[in-house]
């Protein structure tokens, strides 16, 4: 076999692996990100699937972020009771209506991919906001 052959079979059979072990296989949920505090929720998804979830994040973060009008926000999780998520206009994004402890709603401008993760009982848990019906935090 010519070394040229030899370098692109390796090659082949080399990528797969690398893609696997830098976490590029897939939206299995193999690892979430470990919060920098302790949140957990009740999640309901637009199937109607109730889930209960531990270390609560969006994309890693402990707060819900996205745009009022023009100005970027971040709302922290700590002074949300719950999220009702519903479709805009715009097919890139979803309208997260946040209901505050104090009962006031801030009605939020996300993107629809964004991922939800968290511990379940039986492992790893991952839901994209586009995916979401409702989420109450405990």
């Amino acid at each position: 076999m010519s070394r040229k052959r030899a370098l692109v079979l390796s090659l082949a059979l080399a990528a797969p692996a690398a893609a696997l072990a830098m976490g590029l296989g897939g939206d299995t949920p193999t690892r979430i990100p470990v919060p920098s505090a302790e949140f957990s929720a009740t999640v309901e998804d637009v199937s109607g699937t109730v889930m209960d979830v531990t270390h609560v994040t969006f994309d890693g973060d402990v707060y819900l972020a996205g745009m009022i009008g023009e100005a970027q926000v971040a709302v922290p999780f700590e002074k949300i009771a719950t999220v009702r998520v519903e479709p805009t206009n715009d097919e890139t994004r979803r309208v997260a209506l946040a209901t505050l402890k104090d009962g006031t709603t801030v009605r939020v401008i996300v993107e629809r991919d964004v991922p939800c993760y968290g511990a379940a009982v039986f492992g790893n848990y991952k839901i994209e906001v586009e995916k979401i019906r409702k989420i109450t935090f405990h």
